[in-house]
């Protein structure tokens, strides 16, 4: 309560003290003695004229066109018309350069082309304005472009004839001034129109750059001294050039500069490979950053520049980095970038995979990062999470079945249209899934599809189909894809280095189906088809003009081969194919796919042989596509223009399509080309399928997965064997699998460099995939040093394997390892070793060494421990380690039957040698004749009749005599007689019948004695020459009066009462203080042996002491009965008070509790409240509880 008043009177003053506040802020704002003038916000760097600023984000490619030119020099933009000038050497023996010249807007026109004597250029480039171009080696060569006239001709040789080769170029804003340093006395100065050398300034910098607008020069030397010069009209002399300032920048600063457009900078492209941005006002350093050449946007706002992994822009306000292009960098050796007139787009010109091969590659903006330039993205703001198509729309942007839910979420992507769907895109029809295979009821050809299996886009699960028609599923099938008894299993290939004779031309092996030959690409125009020994069967040449084989696909029967092929002149667009017949080589058949295909990026063939998938790419329009053609007629079957794959197969039944675009998997439904799938993998170099059709293995740089196939649903991924060092590098080059799809063949590249030696090698890796469907690595062949790849072709049927390496010229033929224990099979004498076992020089290893060197291995030798120099059978056994007493008889165990074939198994495996033997192998002394298991050696009863009760000796119960008693224990009653004694025909002496020798046998007697004893004995331990009733028993042994005690020890024989004492007798009979007065009657049981007793058994000192005890008791009795009553007077006192009392007084008020809710006040550490206000009731809140607790 006190904390609320508080606050409620700090809020009061708080919100006066608010108030007053408010009063003097407004009073001193509007008071002119306080008023603060308004501050301006700094002006933002705008562009100097017209044209937008640089995008600030990603960027993407757009368009691409080859150059072929054999001269490395970069190219030349203009601004201003929008030219892009390339010096080319059409051939790789030209000797002098060509500089084409073509408009911006279109790559592949050349509007003209400048012939110059130059055999190598250092400076070639356009003015500010446009108007004039220069070609600079030592010769120097001006063009108007207006009509590209040469205006002027000169060179770089001094009056004298000495030589200074040129370092920097700059020109005036206008074009009409060009300065060209090198390190000597200003270089040289010319002058439009006519283009006089012209005097210059004196600096012996290296480096030059003019201001845009003004009659200024900044020179650098390699030391980093600055000097500036201006153009003044001095006295006496005229128009000179004036030094007006000198700065200095550090020598790692130095190097070609460019200044922008509005002369406020300077950036420096060192020789240290970096970017030094100075301000022209003072030189203060803006920027330092690694980079090359570096070029200002035409409206100064922001620099470009080229760095190792691609071009970083930065912007000129802040000097911080806006963009990161990662595309393609051209050479470090010149610039091979520039920013368009109008800053919108990056062009770009870098080499490509061969020597001679360039493009020209245009970027512009891409805001959504999705690698579809604004320009061209159909579908702004792709999630980032998502992969677009070619127009730069994701899945989730699409709805390709028009059905109102997009791609991504559409689970039903082939909605028939018009229906009504769910909010998953299906259908009532699409939605029963009676089976639950992903496939509906009315599109299922398989609808009884295990619950723990997918099935293809037909509802096929591997366990419903049957690829080769065999008979067996392609589930339990161990070669799915081929009707064949057994599928080869080969762990690994070790390399032959040796190269195959006349093969160094030869391109990649291609295999036939059947494996019976490979064909090969020679000199992009030849293809040579080999049988398995290397014989040249066919020789295809190329019948198309300006055309060049590019790929080679066999079809399914092994009997037809196609060759894919596209124009050698990069301005001729156009792709096709030819197909050859084996039977009928000299006539094949030609087909264009597309007339607007630069190249075909990947292709395949589908099961049945009757259809053809390519990827194509157009430079014309920086676009690509998708095309089916019906190889029977030549007819496209359908065409995708989203997606152009990089890799592409058909499923192993032929349903579907797959393809892989920027790291996603892509399936098409090949009866009508629907897009089925589209789902992002993240990164994909290859992909293959397991021959059965239920696994996707994809691969990536360093890293192999496995996906299920028909849902891309993610199973296990297995890295590369990698070494951790930070000096080491290990790449995956290539994949392929092992016919029963059980092994994955990975080529892999390890290199190492450190100061002292550089280690590179190749080898071939292989994995499992397992029964659980996990990856695993079994073992890898042995490396190949010095070299940097490999290209590994294995048969269908894994009988050979070719692989070119970059360190051998031609084919080399590896191996095969089988088993994978590092003995190649030729030389194999164990084939089928287990993984990880050791082997010797055979191949050995484990169970399949020959311990006992008797030629056979312990796998399969019975008997491994064969003595040497001893003849063992075909088991590898000796006679006596199968026939121990050599009766020819086998022993019990004995795992095979010897050289001398003995037969049987021998019971008694100690024969003497010569003796007579039965089947069994035992003479007489070792046979049992009566079977009672002892042997007739020890057997003392012949003719043993009860089976399994023979003793030690032979003898069963008839013929054993336990006692000795002459009466065998068979019909012996009684077995152990002593020795001695009398029997009777039973076998039994008196002392076994009669135990107590009085003539009444015993309960339990087998017999009646050779005495005769009779009846039964009731009293079996009778003494000696005692007289018994007809029962066995003495008197002593019996109870005459029945009282329970016997008569030997009853004190009282003839008692009649129930209950007696232990001496047998009652109370009416005894009188145990012997006072003459039975124990029954006397009431003093206790009198002394000299007293007199009288009737009643008591004597007279019995009497007084009783009299007294009585007295005595009686006092006891009264003192109780006092003392209660005076307790209970006391009591009803003491209530009749209590009642007075209560009578006196009025009852005490309740009292009233506050709330628990109720806050009081902290006083000595503890919480108080009067409650109620005034009432001088305290309390205080019990800290254990927290409950109010009254004070009293």
């Amino acid at each position: 309560m006190y904390h609320v008043e508080i606050v409620f009177l700090m809020s009061r003053r708080l919100a006066l003290f608010s108030c007053l506040v408010s009063f003097l802020f407004l009073l001193g704002a509007s008071h002119p003695l306080w008023h603060f003038e308004t501050l301006e916000e700094p002006d933002l760097i705008t562009p100097t004229d017209s044209r937008n600023a640089v995008h600030e984000g990603e960027w993407a490619a757009y368009k691409q066109t080859p150059v072929k030119t054999y001269c490395e020099h970069g190219f030349a933009y203009d601004n201003e018309n929008d030219f892009i000038a390339i010096p080319e050497c059409s051939d790789y023996n030209q000797y002098t350069i060509d500089i084409t010249i073509r408009q911006n807007s279109d790559w592949s026109t050349i509007i003209h082309t400048i012939e110059t004597n130059f055999d190598n250029l250092i400076f070639f480039q356009f003015s500010p304005n446009g108007k004039y171009f220069l070609a600079l080696e030592a010769n120097i060569e001006i063009f108007r472009t207006s009509d590209w006239t040469q205006v002027f001709s000169g060179d770089m040789y001094e009056t004298d004839g000495s030589y200074y080769p040129a370092y920097d170029v700059s020109w005036s804003g206008d074009g009409e001034r060009l300065v060209i340093s090198n390190g000597n006395n200003g270089g040289k100065m010319y002058e439009g129109p006519d283009w006089t050398e012209v005097t210059g300034t004196t600096s012996n910098g290296y480096y030059v750059a003019h201001h845009p607008t003004e009659d200024t020069l900044w020179y650098m030397t390699r030391e980093g001294a600055i000097s500036e010069y201006e153009l003044q009209d001095v006295p006496l002399v005229g128009k000179s050039w004036v030094q007006v300032q000198n700065y200095n920048a550090l020598y790692n600063q130095t190097g070609l500069m460019t200044i922008s457009s509005d002369g406020e900078w300077v950036a420096v492209h060192t020789s240290y490979d970096s970017i030094v941005v100075f301000s022209t006002s003072s030189f203060d350093v803006e920027l330092t950053t690694d980079g090359l050449f570096p070029v200002f946007s035409s409206s100064n706002t922001h620099l470009l520049f080229q760095t190792y992994s691609g071009y970083q822009i930065y912007s000129s306000q802040w000097w911080s980095k806006t963009s990161e292009i990662n595309e393609s960098p051209g050479s470090r050796y010149y610039q091979s970038h520039s920013l368009s007139s109008n800053d919108d787009e990056i062009i770009t010109f870098t080499d490509g995979r061969y020597y001679g091969d360039f493009s020209l590659t245009g970027i512009k903006p891409d805001s959504d990062e999705d690698g579809v330039v604004d320009d061209a993205d159909l579908c702004s703001g792709t999630p980032e999470e998502e992969n677009s198509d070619i127009h730069g729309c994701a899945p989730s942007q699409k709805d390709t079945d028009e059905d109102g839910v997009n791609d991504r979420d559409d689970i039903c992507p082939k909605t028939p249209v018009p229906s009504s769907v769910d909010t998953t895109g299906c259908s009532e029809a699409q939605l029963l899934d009676s089976d639950e295979d992903g496939v509906s009821d009315s599109d299922d050809q398989c609808p009884n599809t295990p619950l723990d299996e997918y099935g293809n886009i037909h509802g096929c699960s591997s366990s419903q189909r049957d690829v080769d028609g065999d008979g067996f599923s392609d589930l339990i099938d161990t070669c799915p894809l081929h009707d064949v008894v057994e599928c080869p299993n080969v762990i690994t290939w070790e390399p032959n280095i040796e190269p195959v004779e006349d093969t160094d031309d030869y391109g990649t092996p291609v295999w036939s189906s059947n494996s019976d030959y490979f064909a090969t690409i020679e000199n992009a125009n030849t293809v040579h088809i080999l049988d398995t020994d290397f014989t040249l069967k066919y020789e295809i040449i190329n019948q198309l003009m300006d055309t060049y084989y590019s790929d080679i696909l066999w079809l399914p029967d092994g009997n037809s081969i196609l060759l894919l092929w596209s124009n050698s002149t990069y301005l001729d667009s156009s792709c096709g194919y030819s197909m050859y017949l084996l039977s009928d080589i000299e006539n094949p058949t030609h087909n264009t796919i597309s007339t607007n295909c630069d190249y075909l990026r990947s292709y395949a063939i589908n099961p049945s042989g009757d259809e053809l998938a390519v990827s194509i790419f157009s430079y014309y329009d920086y676009s690509g596509k998708l095309i089916t053609v019906d190889l029977s007629t030549g007819i496209q079957v359908f065409e995708n223009e989203d997606y152009f794959p990089q890799q592409m197969e058909y499923s192993h039944d032929g349903t579907t399509l797959i393809g892989s675009s920027s790291g996603s998997i892509l399936m098409w439904d090949t009866t009508d080309g629907y897009l089925l799938r589209s789902k992002n993998l993240d990164s994909i170099k290859t992909f293959h399928q397991s021959p059965d059709g239920d696994w996707l293995i994809v691969s990536t740089d360093w890293e192999i997965k496995l996906y299920s196939f028909n849902t891309l649903i993610f199973k296990d991924a297995l890295s590369l064997e990698r070494t951790t060092a930070e000096d080491s590098y290990t790449s995956l080059d290539g994949l392929s699998l092992s016919r029963n799809g059980n092994l994955i063949y990975a080529s892999i590249y390890e290199s190492r460099y450190t100061s002292e030696e550089t280690f590179r090698n190749v080898s071939l890796h292989t994995y499992m995939i397992t029964d659980s469907n996990d990856l695993q690595f079994l073992t890898n062949s042995s490396s190949v040093n010095e070299s940097r790849w490999m290209v590994a072709s294995i048969s269908p049927d894994e009988t050979m394997a070719i692989v070119r390496i970059n360190s051998v010229d031609g084919f080399t033929l590896w191996n095969r390892d089988s088993d994978g224990d590092g003995l190649i099979d030729s030389i194999d004498e164990c084939p089928g070793t287990n993984l990880n076992v050791e082997v010797n020089q055979r191949g050995c290893g484990g169970v399949q060494l020959d311990d006992d060197n008797d030629g056979l291995a312990n796998f399969e030798d019975l008997c491994p421990d064969s003595p040497d120099g001893i003849a063992t059978d075909e088991n590898g056994c000796t006679d006596q380690q199968v026939d121990e007493d050599f009766d020819g008889v086998c022993n019990q165990d004995a795992p095979s039957k010897g050289p001398s074939n003995c037969s049987g198994r021998d019971q008694c495996p100690g024969s003497l040698s010569g003796i007579v033997i039965d089947s069994n192998g035992c003479g007489w002394a070792q046979q049992d004749s009566d079977g009672d298991g002892i042997v007739n050696v020890d057997d003392q009863c012949e003719d043993t009749e009860i089976a399994g009760d023979a003793d030690e000796n032979g003898c069963d119960r008839k013929q054993r005599d336990s006692d000795l008693d002459s009466v065998n224990d068979y019909w012996d009653d009684c077995e152990a007689t002593p020795s001695g004694e009398l029997i009777d025909e039973a076998g039994c002496s008196d002392s076994q019948v009669d135990s107590d020798a009085d003539s009444v046998c015993n309960l339990d007697a087998s017999g009646s004695g050779p005495s005769n004893c009779t009846s039964v004995d009731r009293c079996p331990n009778t003494g000696l020459n005692e007289s018994v009733d007809e029962n066995g028993c003495s008197w002593n042994q019996r109870d005459d009066d029945g009282d329970g005690i016997f008569n030997k020890f009853d004190l009282c024989p003839n008692t009649l009462a129930d209950s007696v004492a232990p001496n047998g007798c009652s109370t009416w009979q005894m009188d145990s203080d012997g006072d003459g007065v039975y124990d029954a009657n006397d009431e003093c049981a206790n009198t002394g042996p000299n007293q007199i007793a009288n009737a009643k058994g008591c004597s007279d000192q019995q009497y007084e002491l009783k009299g007294a005890g009585s007295d005595e008791n009686l006092l006891t009795s009264n003192m109780l009965v006092w003392v209660a009553g005076v307790v209970v007077v006391v009591l009803i006192g003491l209530i009749m008070m209590r009642r007075k009392e209560n009578d006196g007084f009025e009852e005490a008020p309740s009292i009233e509790y506050p709330q628990y809710a109720t806050r009081g006040a902290m006083r000595d550490g503890m919480e108080w409240i009067e409650y109620p206000s005034g009432s001088q009731q305290w309390f205080y809140r019990d800290p254990s509880t927290q409950q109010w607790v009254h004070r009293k």
